[in-house]
């Protein structure tokens, strides 16, 4: 028996994938949620103000809301969900992201 990591191995993982709004295309961050919300912060992403579990998987902010929200969630390799944010994943997001209006 290996315990050797395989490409499959790794394809099988779960990552952060973050879409921007209804145009935004989809970005993968692996299990770095501090990157995923310093880019959420250097697009002006805006506070939380609420979550969704709808028509999708993310967070709405002053800024992206109704159908053009934060698609943000657990995937696979290929950016099908396999969950959302667990509570604390939320609350470190609810407390990074940085007030922005655009």
């Amino acid at each position: 028996m290996s315990n050797e990591f395989t490409e499959a191995d790794y394809h099988d993982l779960p990552r952060l994938w973050v879409r921007v709004g209804d145009c935004g295309e989809y970005e993968n961050f692996g299990d770095d949620l501090a990157g995923l919300i310093d880019f959420l912060n250097e697009l002006q992403a805006g506070e939380v103000t609420g979550w969704r579990n709808d028509i999708g998987l993310g967070c709405e902010t002053i800024n992206y809301h109704g159908y053009d929200f934060i698609s943000l969630y657990w995937g696979d390799a290929d950016a099908n969900p396999i969950r959302e944010l667990d509570e604390e994943e939320r609350l470190v997001v609810e407390e990074r992201l940085e007030e922005a209006y655009i």
